[in-house]
């Protein structure tokens, strides 16, 4: 169970970037947060965020090996990696999440050795890479920086912001940066899973394929089939084994998939929704037993 809590480095002061520091599993890092971010890392320092997350990082990251982190955001999982890992490489092209993560990174003078910042995207193909406010789930209170940025357009959204970012290939950005020690890949990209995973990933046996931990986004019904069948296929080509992250449970992937029958069944409890709920916390993909 995750043992976490939070300290402040003295009162809050408007809207004013404040120190505080961060306990998860008894590790500690600091983090600069104004106001609009002090209840996130509450909720972090209290275990209600992604605490599977964290237990997933205790069981596979090895001091030994380096780790990637697609989708780093603002960087919870980045500074509790790097205390577990030789180093986090991490990757995130939204620029106001970016400079938000560096500013994290800096008050952490014991772990910037250990990590290394990327201010750009895993695409298929290196080049310019659209990113999305919002992403999938676009709405009125969508912005850059709110960690849902992504590769994928909301379906049928009207004045969705944009930018233009970095992408690059994931052999070329293994190559460039001579990483050849890795045995752990997180990937939370908003939907950009269905881009990078299938016909792709074989192609990585050269590290004798990390694990795979990777946060699922459903698309919309008419596309969901397709879409998640796709990476499914891919990862059962590459993977001999799959769990739970919210429970270490193995799970039979082929088997979940095959048992929805309806793709647009949102009744709670539908075989739909328990695939939904699997994917969305976080599938885990290893040659390792759990």
């Amino acid at each position: 169970m995750q043992q976490a809590k939070l300290l402040q480095a003295g009162p809050p002061a408007g809207d004013e970037l404040q120190e505080l520091s961060v306990f998860v599993h008894h590790r500690a890092f600091r983090v600069c947060a104004g106001h609009a971010r002090r209840d996130f890392w509450r909720r972090v320092g209290e275990g209600l965020w992604e605490p599977q997350t964290f237990e997933v990082f205790q069981r596979f990251l090895r001091p030994d090996r380096s780790y990637i982190d697609m989708g780093a955001w603002i960087g919870p999982t980045v500074l509790y990696g790097a205390m577990l890992s030789r180093r986090a490489h991490a990757l995130e092209p939204d620029p106001v999440a970016f400079a938000e993560l560096a500013a994290n990174v800096e008050a952490n003078p014991a772990l910037r050795s250990r990590i290394s910042l990327y201010p750009y995207g895993i695409s298929p193909e290196s080049g310019p890479l659209r990113l999305y406010a919002g992403g999938l789930y676009f709405g009125e209170q969508s912005r850059f920086g709110d960690s849902m940025s992504g590769m994928l357009a909301a379906p049928g959204a009207v004045g969705q912001p944009c930018r233009e970012v970095h992408g690059l290939d994931l052999e070329s950005f293994l190559a460039l940066n001579g990483i050849d020690d890795c045995n752990f890949i997180k990937m939370d990209i908003e939907g950009g899973e269905y881009t990078l995973i299938p016909g792709l990933w074989r192609r990585l046996p050269q590290m004798g394929l990390p694990t795979l931990y990777v946060s699922f986004h459903a698309p919309e019904p008419a596309r969901r089939e397709a879409l998640i069948r796709a990476c499914a296929e891919e990862l059962l080509l590459c993977y001999p084994r799959f769990y739970r992250s919210v429970n270490a449970q193995a799970v039979a992937l082929e088997q979940l998939l095959d048992a929805v029958g309806d793709w647009g069944d949102e009744t709670p409890g539908s075989p739909w929704r328990t695939l939904e709920a699997l994917l969305g916390a976080g599938l885990l993909a290893s040659r390792e037993e759990w």
